[in-house]
């Protein structure tokens, strides 16, 4: 059964690799093959394990087929759903968090009055709302909607791919408007405690209480979530099957202690072994309701029902029988959970501390019950840490190296004393008041006493290693020599036999690709998808220039945090050498001041501030850079007009040419002509992205780009690139590219081709991310 459940899940992750969702009729095929690979499954159970395959292959399929239906399942026309203002009727799904601008989802029962045939999820914005809105509320608003989309950037966080997790089809934002209203008043449970401890708590670690009570992160500030990602321990915060696990483990101890305290004749002694599984189930359920239902509480919650399930029906199956049982359900339950990179790392933690009871498990017998627990808890962070690095490296391009002694301190403490005394203050509020304050005041000083343990931790200068090609070899070789050494099947000479080539061919292939990149000339140019705005980034020798930042916004939000640096930390990339900055207009400067806050750059060329190693961008200068030119064509002189202030710069490496013009219109592109300063160049990013004040068909037809790039937003309501601009540039033969459709690109200069690749069609083409 282990090996179908293992392909089952196996063909569910195939499915994630093809470039589109196959059409209906394809889909219909795959349904019947696995009729008749079924009926032949009776004659031949040699079959069975390629059933497994394909039921898993085109589940997968299926659910997404019906999500992606959406609109010709209601008639709607998805190309033409965001010309037009629309008229929605909904439920509040989601927690209404005190904000000033609200962010939630709704599931869209009817547009424009009409009702639809099945209802979808919308994830809206509400900029200073002016109606109270609760979870579980019917209401009214006046909306603007487009398809759902996201960034898509190497090394940023897909908010494409969260969107599809969520089941959510749509985004947009709520108009003000005389119509938006709440119908019918339907507060939840959970919305209704959240506003009695948003009202209520008054302690410092406020946002933590809610993290743990509700599953309410957004009130953790930034340095609060750096402190927890530096420890390694932001998992505490989020509540999860560890959470889960202790509050049903204390339903269950609790329940047994009051069934022993009882006199016998009052309980029925017939289902007395009942009693602590339904209350110990009763207590996962109402935590799992309160955090929403996150995915993490449901995997643990469907973990907890199987354990409980062989408990009842007196079955003995193996624990990774218990472990895939519990994946494949999950999976059937909620398919989109196969692309949370949560799941992966949940049952790896599992199958780690398994593996490491089960081989060092002896070190910690014959000893007493304090040192058992201590040598437990000791071998459990080792064995996590330790095996779980190259998996951590990869997803989040970063390690702590002081994760195990934050965790190894911290998760018994807050395991024992803040998370079931936050749980049992928020049952007991509406109840009791006081006792519930006073207990969260305890909670508030068991916290207090973590975050200053992990404060003193994060002063350590070295508490985090980067994602580099010695950490790469160190988090992956030495883990894979201790698991090699304890199996105990190989001598220690044949194990560095084995894994000593593996070193050698690794560096190797970095020393071979930097004398590669050397001798060819060879550099990069990358245009990050960052919506209405431009960050463009050039790299040779492991050094890069960056021109523009793209924008920020009053959240916090910034495209250096979200794109720049997460594209450095995959590179190597420490350190920025220049930035230039074209103009002060925030969709292209709107990340200066976070550059500044984290020294990522060591210099600056910009014109509309002073700063510190600060270059002015003025027409006739030049920078010469590892045999790169950057020339400097415009502005002869700044006149206050932001746009046609633009730094424009001509890079070159004396055999290709790259035009960087900003925001310059068409009466700078005429002023250049005029000048001369212009030539034919290979790439061009776009003027003002493609608007119809620039791109002027004199200027078009004398640079005649062979790449023209629109760095521009999805459906943006200018319509840029326009389309009398998109037609001239076709008119020469140019090959368009959009960063709003492509996502990322990289262009890849050698001596002899110019070559690309973009984000959605090359480095990730497969359709959770399209």
């Amino acid at each position: 059964m282990e090996r179908w459940l293992l392909l089952f899940f196996v063909g569910a992750c195939c499915a994630l690799v093809l470039e589109q969702v196959p059409a209906l009729y394809y889909l219909l095929l795959l349904a019947l093959s696995c009729f008749c690979v079924a009926i032949l499954v009776y004659f031949c159970k040699k079959l069975l394990p390629v059933l497994a395959w394909l039921v898993g292959f085109t589940y997968i399929l299926w659910a997404a087929h019906a999500h992606f239906s959406w609109s010709e399942n209601n008639d709607l026309d998805v190309n033409t759903l965001h010309l037009n203002d629309v008229l929605i009727q909904g439920t509040v799904q989601t927690l209404i968090v005190e904000s000033e601008d609200l962010r939630f989802n709704v599931e869209i029962q009817s547009i424009n009055s009409q009702r639809l045939k099945k209802t979808f999820l919308a994830r809206l914005t509400f900029k200073q709302a002016n109606i109270n809105l609760s979870q579980g509320d019917n209401i009214r608003l006046l909306v603007k909607l487009k398809p759902a989309h996201g960034f898509a950037n190497q090394g940023g966080f897909s908010y494409q791919k969260w969107l599809l997790q969520k089941h959510i089809v749509v985004t947009g934002y709520v108009k003000k408007s005389a119509q938006n209203m709440v119908l019918e008043k339907s507060k939840s449970v959970r919305q209704a405690l959240y506003n009695q401890l948003n009202t209520r708590l008054k302690q410092n670690l406020k946002p933590l209480i809610l993290a743990l009570s509700l599953g309410d992160k957004s009130q953790i500030d930034k340095p609060m979530w750096q402190m927890l990602q530096t420890t390694g321990t932001q998992h505490l915060m989020a509540i999860s099957g560890l959470h889960l696990g202790l509050i049903a483990a204390f339903g269950f101890t609790l329940t047994k202690l009051v069934i022993w305290l009882l006199p016998k004749p009052l309980i029925s002694q017939r289902y007395l072994y009942l009693y602590p599984i339904i209350v110990s189930l009763i207590f996962a359920c109402s935590y799992s309701y309160l955090a929403g239902f996150a995915m993490p509480t449901v995997r643990a919650l469907i973990m907890l029902l199987w354990f409980y399930a062989f408990r009842l029906f007196c079955t003995k199956v193996s624990i990774i029988k218990w472990l895939l049982l519990s994946l494949c359900t999950i999976i059937v339950i909620e398919p989109f959970a196969i692309l949370d990179a949560s799941l992966y790392l949940s049952f790896s933690a599992v199958l780690v501390i398994l593996f490491s009871f089960w081989r060092w498990g002896y070190l910690v017998q014959d000893r007493s019950k304090w040192q058992k627990a201590l040598l437990s808890l000791l071998l459990l962070q080792l064995g996590i840490c330790l095996f779980l690095m190259p998996m951590t490296l990869l997803l989040f391009n970063q390690v702590s190296v002081v994760a195990p002694f934050a965790n190894i301190v911290v998760v018994p403490w807050l395991s024992f004393t803040a998370i079931p005394i936050i749980l049992i203050a928020t049952l007991s509020l509406p109840i009791i008041p006081s006792l519930a304050l006073w207990l969260f005041d305890i909670a508030n000083y068991c916290l207090q006493l973590s975050i200053s343990y992990l404060n003193w931790l994060t002063a350590f200068e070295y508490s985090i290693v980067s994602f580099s090609t010695p950490a790469l070899i160190i988090v992956c070789l030495l883990p894979l020599a201790i698991f090699l050494q304890s199996l105990r099947l190989i001598s220690f000479k044949w194990q560095v036999i084995t894994l000593f080539p593996i070193l050698v061919s690794l560096f190797l292939v970095e020393v071979g690709a930097k004398y590669w990149q050397r001798t060819n000339n060879y550099w990069l140019m990358t245009v990050f998808d960052v919506g209405h705005g431009l960050a463009v980034l050039i790299e040779k020798n492991g050094k890069a220039i960056l021109y523009d930042t793209g924008a920020s916004y009053s959240s916090g939000f910034n495209f250096v945090e979200a794109a720049v640096k997460p594209y450095l930390l995959t590179n190597r990339l420490e350190v920025i050498d220049l930035a230039i900055l074209s103009h002060s207009d925030n969709d292209h400067a709107g990340g200066l001041v976070h550059l500044q806050q984290h020294n990522l750059v060591k210099s600056f060329a910009v014109n509309f501030a002073e700063l510190k190693n600060n270059r002015q961008c003025s027409a006739g200068t030049s920078i010469n850079w590892q045999d790169l030119t950057l020339k400097v064509l415009s502005p002869i002189n700044n006149v206050g007009e932001h746009n046609d202030d633009s730094c424009v710069i001509e890079l070159t490496d004396g055999v290709h040419k790259v035009l960087l013009p900003g925001d310059i219109s068409s009466k700078v592109e005429l002023q250049l002509l005029y000048l001369q300063s212009l030539s034919e160049v290979d790439v061009l990013i776009a003027p003002h992205h493609g608007s119809k004040s620039s791109s002027s068909f004199s200027f078009v037809q004398f640079v005649r780009p062979k790449f023209v790039i629109y760095s521009s937003g999805f459906l943006n309501r200018w319509n840029m690139p326009v389309e009398e601009v998109s037609q001239r540039y076709q008119q020469i033969g140019a090959v368009e590219l959009n960063t709003s459709m492509v996502g990322m690109l990289q262009f890849t200069f050698t001596e002899h081709e110019i070559s690309y690749k973009s984000y959605r069609e090359n480095l990730l083409p497969f359709w959770p991310w399209q």
